[in-house]
């Protein structure tokens, strides 16, 4: 029979709120990073633990952040990395920091919404190891917009999402900002690789996290995602080395992926690369802009556009299905300064006309399924 003093545990248990540590990652951003902080600085000190990492920064995001921590006595946890280290590193020294229940990684050019972690700590579940949310749209004035990301018209996975990751090496989810993680999880897949993973840290904890439970998705938007000049570039060259750059990253979450399965006595498809669209879709881009550089041995144009497309034809169905072939098979008869425009507008949405846009809303009302 439970004790008095087992009974009270419990219930101070119960009602204690749920502390979300946010873990800002920090490079060369004092233009931003400020924001970063005021946004978690808003929200109820109950319930959220914030945490900063600066990776040797160069500006003077040390001194702003110095600045805003001597303003908020026992508010902000700092962890200055040595030497210049990487995102991977950076997670796992945010990690080792931080106490939440519940853990975020708040990119330090994006921003936490009013409001936003007593939302979060309310919807935590025992045994999700994930949670996504949408976010809003902001620019350089901190503007926040109407527009989502991911869009609305995208699903994102809810519950099993281990089956389409060990079959596919993808699944629906979102990236940095807008994921939620257990503590309980981090404790079983951190630290990370800090080499492999010096950027897209994020694509590690999705690639591993849902083999070990479910997740949950929701429509809210609990961040501003930070749309600004060093996320876009014209430049041929540039867009084939970020490219090859996820193909890389995409290997490297495939071997994480692979370990953490055989860990657990989990199948694997021997091919992921072949079934994961997205990966597909970078090798295009790579072997079209900057052929000579690409990284896939052998691998032509026609050859990187005649596997998306038979997998776009054995994955989809109904006019999406047809309407992508469509597009993939206008792309590859294009000639060559054809081909730069139209996957210059697949990739920059945009720099599309108007004209352009308007067809593609009409035809995701009419037909219900989003353009290519």
């Amino acid at each position: 029979m439970m004790s008095t003093m087992d009974q009270q545990a419990q219930e101070i248990a119960a009602s204690a709120p749920v502390v979300l540590s946010v873990i800002i990652n920090n490079y060369n951003y004092e233009q931003f990073v400020s924001k970063a902080i005021e946004s978690l600085l808003q929200q109820d000190p109950a319930r959220i633990e914030i945490i900063v990492v600066d990776d040797c920064s160069t500006d003077r995001s040390r001194d702003v952040i110095r600045d805003f921590q001597a303003k908020n006595p026992g508010r902000i946890k700092t962890v200055f990395q040595p030497v210049n280290s990487g995102q991977g590193a950076g997670f796992n020294a945010g990690f080792a920091a931080s106490n939440g229940q519940l853990v975020m990684f708040l990119d330090a050019d994006d921003f936490m919404l009013p409001g936003a972690s007593n939302l979060i700590g309310s919807r935590r579940e025992t045994g999700v190891t994930v949670y996504h949310y949408r976010m809003h749209y902001t620019d350089a004035t901190n503007a926040v917009g109407e527009g989502c990301f991911p869009p609305l018209n995208e699903k994102l996975a809810n519950g099993d999402a281990s089956s389409a990751l060990r079959e596919t090496g993808r699944y629906k989810g979102t990236i940095t900002s807008g994921l939620v993680f257990d503590r309980s999880i981090l404790e079983r897949i951190l630290p990370m690789d800090p080499e492999a993973f010096r950027y897209g840290g994020d694509g590690y904890l999705c690639a591993v996290a849902p083999l070990y439970g479910p997740v949950r998705s929701f429509e809210s938007a609990i961040c501003a995602y930070r749309l600004h000049s060093r996320q876009h570039t014209s430049r041929r060259e540039e867009k084939a080395r970020l490219a090859r750059w996820r193909i890389s990253h995409d290997q490297e979450r495939y071997k994480a992926l692979r370990d953490h399965a055989t860990r657990l006595g989990l199948f694997v498809a021997a091919d992921l690369g072949a079934r994961d669209e997205q990966h597909l879709f970078e090798r295009v881009v790579s072997v079209l802009f900057e052929p000579s550089a690409h990284t896939i041995p052998g691998e032509t144009l026609e050859d990187a556009v005649g596997a998306i497309r038979k997998l776009s034809w054995q994955t989809q169905s109904g006019p999406r299905r047809l309407v992508t072939w469509v597009w993939w098979t206008t792309f590859l008869i294009s000639p060559r300064p054809a081909r730069y425009a139209l996957m210059g507008l697949r990739l920059d949405p945009a720099t599309r006309p108007q004209r352009l846009k308007n067809l593609a809303r009409f035809l995701r009302k009419r037909l219900r399924f989003s353009m290519p």
